[in-house]
Order: C-alpha cells, then sequence, then structure tokens
C-alpha cells in the first residue's frame, strides 16, 4: 500500500523475558543492568508513509499493483494475570516504535491467564487460537511472528531475532482496508478487503479479517505481585469478521486481485473511535501479508460519538 525504501536500522533486542517453556507462571530471574541490550545492525525495509485516519482512503484502496514491504503480524496471546506479559507488550510496543506500520500487534486475551468477558478482555475467540497452538506446557506470553514455520515464542530475544528474519522476505501481496460506519446506523461498519498480487506468481490461502480495539483500561497484574488497576491494554483481539480461519483466496499474476466485502455490527463494549480492522492472508507456513487500518466514521474522525 506504500512505497517502501531500503535503510539500516540498529534493532533493540531487550533480555528482559527470561521465562522459557519450562517456567510456567513463575518471575523471571534478575539479568544483570549491561546484559540487557544487544544491537543487532540490519537493513529492513521501511514503510515510509504514515496511516492517516483523515487519509484518502479511495485512493489507498485502489493504489496500482506495485510490489510493497511485507509487515509483520505479531500474534501476541496475553492474560490480565499473567505477571510476565506486560514485559513482552511493552518490547512490542519498542518494535512498533523502530519499524512503524511494519509491526502489526494483536493481542490475543484467553482465558488461560485471563479474565473471561464480559468481566475481563478474554473471549471464545481467544480460547480458540490458544488452543490452536497446541503446545506444552502452557506459558504466556506466547507469541507468533506471521506464524513463521508456526513457531511459539516466548521471549524476547526470539521475537526480535523472528521479526529480522520475516521483514526482509519479499512478499507477492498487498492487502487494502477500508472500513466505514454506515450513514444511517453507526452500529454497522461496511468493510472492503481487496487482495492484489504485486509480482508474476500465483499465491493461494486464506484471508483472515479481524477487529481490534485500542486503548482499553482494565485491570493488568504485573511482576513482584503488582496489580494495575487501570492499565492501558492495546490491540485487543474483538472479533473475527469472517470466520475463525478467514475464507480461501487465490491470486494469479500481476495486478490480479480479488475483493470481499462484509458488514459489522459493532458492540456495546467497544469505542468505535478505538477499533482497527487487521487483515492477513495466511498459508500453512506463514502470514504472506497483513495490514492494518482504522475504522473510520462516515464523514471523518470527527463524527465519531
Amino acid at each position: 500500500m506504500t512505497m517502501i525504501k531500503k535503510q539500516t536500522y540498529t534493532t533493540i533486542v531487550h533480555l528482559l523475558m527470561c521465562c522459557g517453556l519450562v517456567a510456567v507462571a513463575s518471575s523471571c530471574s534478575n539479568i544483570d543492568e549491561a546484559d540487557r541490550l544487544i544491537a543487532i545492525e540490519s537493513e529492513i525495509p521501511v514503510d515510509t508513509v504514515t496511516i492517516d485516519p483523515n487519509a484518502d482512503f479511495d485512493s489507498l484502496y485502489n493504489l496500482p499493483a506495485e510490489q510493497v514491504a511485507r509487515r509483520a503480524l505479531i500474534e501476541d496471546h496475553t492474560g490480565q494475570t499473567c505477571a510476565n506479559c506486560p514485559t513482552m507488550t511493552y518490547f512490542i510496543h519498542q518494535l512498533q516504535q523502530l519499524y512503524g506500520n511494519l509491526i502489526v500487534p494483536v493481542a490475543i486475551q484467553s482465558d488461560y491467564l485471563g479474565i473471561m468477558e464480559p468481566e475481563g478482555l478474554a473471549n471464545e475467540l481467544g480460547n480458540y487460537y490458544f488452543n490452536q497452538l497446541n503446545f506444552t506446557p502452557k506459558v504466556k506470553p506466547a507469541v507468533m511472528v506471521s506464524r513463521y514455520y508456526n513457531s511459539v515464542l516466548t521471549t524476547s530475544t526470539d521475537v526480535s531475532f523472528y521479526v529480522e528474519n520475516v521483514l526482509p522476505i519479499p512478499t507477492p501481496l498487498d492487502i487494502r482496508i477500508k472500513a466505514v460506519r454506515d450513514e444511517e446506523n453507526v452500529e454497522q461498519v461496511n468493510i472492503d478487503a481487496k487482495v492484489v498480487c504485486c509480482t508474476d506468481t500465483t499465491i493461494s490461502g486464506n484471508l483472515q479479517v479481524w477487529v481490534t480495539e485500542d486503548d482499553i483500561i482494565a485491570r493488568q497484574d504485573s511482576l513482584n505481585g503488582v496489580h494495575i488497576a487501570n492499565y492501558h491494554h492495546n490491540h485487543v483481539l474483538r472479533a473475527a469478521v469472517n470466520g475463525n480461519q478467514g475464507e480461501a483466496v487465490s491470486v494469479s499474476g500481476k495486478a490480479d486481485e480479488k475483493e470481499f466485502h462484509y458488514t459489522l455490527t459493532l458492540q456495546p463494549a467497544w469505542k468505535p473511535m478505538n477499533l482497527s480492522i487487521v487483515a492477513f492472508v495466511y498459508n500453512d507456513n506463514e502470514v504472506v501479508q497483513v495490514t492494518r487500518m482504522p475504522i473510520r466514521a462516515p464523514y471523518g474522525p470527527e463524527v465519531f460519538h
């Protein structure tokens, strides 16, 4: 969706997540201050355009089929009673600061070390995806980076390593999203999704469309028994628009495209101005491409209530 350029960045790898698969429900051990940061030089494509809620969505939606940067979907399986989870959340936020729109995080809340709706943020959709990980013993945080070889990661070091390896891989796809509240029924959102092939190849997989919400104020447990009453939860998975596994899509040859149209009904607990649509195409080995676009009011952000 955007033009890209090459630029060298220094990735800050925070060695704060020392709880592995064998350390379920235990606290992280202390790490010497001098050992907490490792700098890794790498050349990664950079998304040079910041998504603007006031942008001309029609123009973005109908851009020519030019090759774009691969963006990384970070599925962060987390929970409100998971004391180690805020450290991973902070690390993912730092990746966003470093790579901008190339990082698309989704916080997936489930009942393991979580609190179910309506009291909490966990839901059956989160339970479904967490159970799909199919690993034992269970542990959180559990992270997947673009589902690359379906690896489940539990440390910031591993997450950074996978991001460093996933982002430079060229992608043949772009995904365009328009999501606008209906002018007559503002509780309804009309979503257009377009999968565009940008190279002379054939790509088949599933298109998954999710709803996420930012800036939810709710409880979160942290290390050393700290209970944070007013924690800011961002990019929380709220719903799957087109089913838990999405739907099949295939494009073949440059400029070939497939369009999908959905209608979403907003739930009373959601704040519309904080909602976004995350759409991605995946196959058995990876997420081929992902994008995120905020839901827009019919006449611009100022119309949100």
